[in-house]
């Protein structure tokens, strides 16, 4: 082979090369497509097309009674209630005849009950009188308007067939990228504007299984939507190494995930851990809002509820391990951020140019003055930014996410729940930085510890669904066993 014709080879070798490493960098570092589950509830629907349409564009049609279904609504979801029947105001509220329902619950369960992106309600009512429909939109409107990021009431004015909301949906279904509230303001009753347009995002979530029964995914992204309407994605087994040399907490160790899990696409949010729900505490100075990561967990409270939380046959929720936690943030990448810095307010909420310019007690001189991530003191919605390339949501920045053990300088990789004395109580470990974290400790190994029955207002968590033993220690019994041993060291002497 000739010279020139080697430095071709070679060229062409490297250009082969280079090409597979863009690829690569380019599919990592830009992310996933967002997916979303949507779902509806059609009470009364006779409609045939109607359910037909919703399957074409990924909608889950609800089965079984209602209260399940409203209590199981996805999030971060495109939510839809279809209801055609009878409304009859009695004893001062309205009542949809059909399902014994009562409107102003159904509403208020909507906006205060559930994570949902939107929560769409059509009203396709059959009363005689069309004077009824008006009042019966004047009482759902306010309630709709008054407290919904993403809340639309939309009842037909008359019961003709020219007005019926099923077909007008339908015809909206077919070009599901404009404002649905635009596609009803002329033909029927609108309640308010919402904050974002009424849209269909990204690409329709598609279950592995039931909501019941949970198996294996598949591969890196698979999706599974729980009964509580909290969204996992499949981490599939693989190796990686762990750490970043730059960190002197954090040395590069090689790491085998042996089994696959399910890590939760969100973070926790406020109504995750409120007292309906997993009742796990946390302060309300952040995360005020449904949709909003919670804060100020206490990692014991959490973990005591998370324990009892029930999980499918043959899975356990969990607290992720360092190990885990590490492995679903990099997503398959090597690289330490989500993206490049310039982009990087498109995947993370951080200390950034508008926390930078907030006008604040605490002024933020360590905030990045270049990149804008869009939100400045405080939490961001869940699903706000883009996911990584595993589909998972807000691994950095955010809320300042817990892992099971405790922190320790030495890094193995391994869970460390180690107590010198019964009196000891470790530090929990906290990664993935908060939304006043620096650009610098927003690294994917980064790792730090915090004590976890102070008021942290950044702590958050996500949890994992594992097959066999649960790895997480609450510090109670941490603390049992090791009187035991103590006591067990004094009886030998």
């Amino acid at each position: 082979m000739t010279q020139r014709h080697m430095l071709t080879s070679r060229l062409c070798a490297f250009a082969r090369s280079f090409l597979i490493w863009f690829f690569f960098v380019a599919t990592t570092l830009n992310g996933a497509e967002t997916t979303e589950f949507r779902r509806a509830l059609l009470i009364g629907n006779e409609d045939t097309k109607l359910e037909a349409a919703l399957k074409k564009r990924g909608f889950l049609i609800s089965e079984g009674n209602i209260s399940d279904s409203l209590a199981s609504i996805p999030h971060n979801g495109f939510n839809v209630v279809y209801y055609r029947g009878i409304a009859e105001h009695r004893d001062g509220k309205w009542q949809l005849s059909s399902e014994s329902l009562v409107a102003q619950d159904l509403i208020n369960h909507l906006q205060n009950k559930n994570v949902a992106r939107h929560n769409v309600l059509l009203f396709d009512l059959q009363n005689a009188d069309d004077n009824s429909r008006k009042a019966f939109h004047s009482a759902v409107r306010g309630i709709v308007g008054s407290n919904h990021r993403g809340g639309l009431a939309v009842v037909n004015k008359s019961a003709s067939d020219a007005d019926s909301l099923a077909a007008q949906f339908i015809t909206w279904l077919k070009r599901p990228e404009s404002n649905l509230r635009d596609a009803f303001t002329k033909t029927s009753y609108v309640s308010a504007e919402t904050e974002e347009p009424v849209v269909l995002r990204g690409k329709p979530s598609r279950p592995i299984s039931s909501p019941a029964k949970l198996t294996q995914g598949v591969e890196s992204g698979d999706e599974w939507l729980a009964p509580d309407g909290m969204n996992f994605i499949w981490c599939p087994p693989g190796k990686y190494v762990m750490g970043d040399p730059d960190f002197y907490d954090a040395q590069p160790v090689s790491i085998a995930i042996d089994r696959g899990f399910w890590i939760s696409k969100f973070e926790l949010t406020r109504l995750d851990t409120s007292t309906e729900r997993m009742n796990a505490g946390g302060s309300f100075t952040y995360g005020r809002q449904p949709m909003q990561p919670a804060g100020a967990l206490r990692v014991e409270i959490l973990l005591e509820q998370i324990h009892k939380k029930k999980a499918p046959e043959g899975w356990i929720y969990d607290l992720p391990s360092e190990a885990e936690w590490e492995y679903a943030a990099r997503a398959g990448s090597k690289a330490g951020l989500p993206a490049p810095i310039e982009k990087l307010g498109q995947f993370a909420n951080f200390a950034d140019r508008s926390l930078f310019n907030a006008h604040e007690e605490v002024h933020f001189i360590f905030a990045h003055r270049e990149i804008d991530d869009g939100t400045a003191h405080g939490f961001a919605n869940i699903g706000r930014y883009q996911p990584n390339a595993w589909g998972i949501h807000d691994m950095f920045g955010n809320a300042s996410e817990y892992c099971a053990g405790y922190y320790a300088e030495e890094f193995t990789g391994k869970v460390n729940y180690h107590l010198k004395t019964s009196r000891d109580r470790g530090i929990p470990v906290l990664r993935g930085g908060a939304w006043c974290t620096p650009v610098k400790k927003l690294h994917v190994a980064y790792r730090t510890g915090y004590n976890g029955d102070e008021n942290q207002p950044y702590s958050g968590a996500r949890l994992v669904l594992r097959q066999g033993k649960r790895v997480t220690v609450t510090h109670a019994e941490l603390v049992a066993a090791k009187k035991a041993e103590e006591a067990a060291a004094r009886g030998k002497k």
